[in-house]
């Protein structure tokens, strides 16, 4: 009779245990605070493009004559992704207020204009390594550049800074 006591409050315990943790946080400290959350997605983002870039540089296997060429390029990408990332953050410490459709638009022509300012100062290196490639090394660039496209669907699509060539292969 002691072990069927013992068992039904320990089952009772387990149950209102689950029932409390199961509960949502209703205490606005416990709620995801959206700013944390943005800065958090800046943040993984221009750190995922800097490592996508690295492995883009080692995948290419570029010779001596090529590396300054693959360095200029690398900097003005970084110059622009700078100017990116500034922006993201920026945008985190608004925090989760309202926005209007002309507050979206507003963003969205910015956030355009930006990125062709990037790709048009990063061109003039782009080219300049790619000249410099073989033809393995351009299939190379050509693919990760093909790819970068089906990438970004999604929430991040859209978001200042990328670039093409960027991205890895699909393995």
């Amino acid at each position: 009779m002691a072990l069927n006591k013992t068992i039904v409050i320990a089952a009772f315990s387990f149950l209102a245990a689950s029932a409390a943790l199961a509960a949502e946080p209703t205490a606005p400290s416990q709620k995801m605070d959206h700013a944390a959350m943005h800065q958090m997605m800046c943040s993984e983002h221009f750190a995922r493009e800097a490592a996508n870039l690295a492995y883009l540089e080692s995948k290419l296997d570029l010779t001596e004559a090529q590396r300054p060429l693959f360095a200029k390029w690398r900097q003005s990408l970084q110059d622009g992704q700078a100017k990116a990332k500034t922006s993201c953050l920026a945008g985190a410490e608004k925090g989760a207020g309202h926005h209007t459709a002309l507050d979206h638009e507003d963003h969205m022509e910015k956030m355009l204009a930006a990125r062709l300012e990037q790709l048009q100062a990063s061109r003039p290196a782009l080219t300049a390594l790619y000249e410099s490639l073989k033809p393995e090394q351009r299939q190379v660039l050509d693919q990760a550049a093909h790819h970068h496209g089906h990438r970004h669907a999604g929430m991040m699509n859209g978001m200042e800074g990328h670039h093409p060539a960027m991205e890895p292969m699909h393995q």
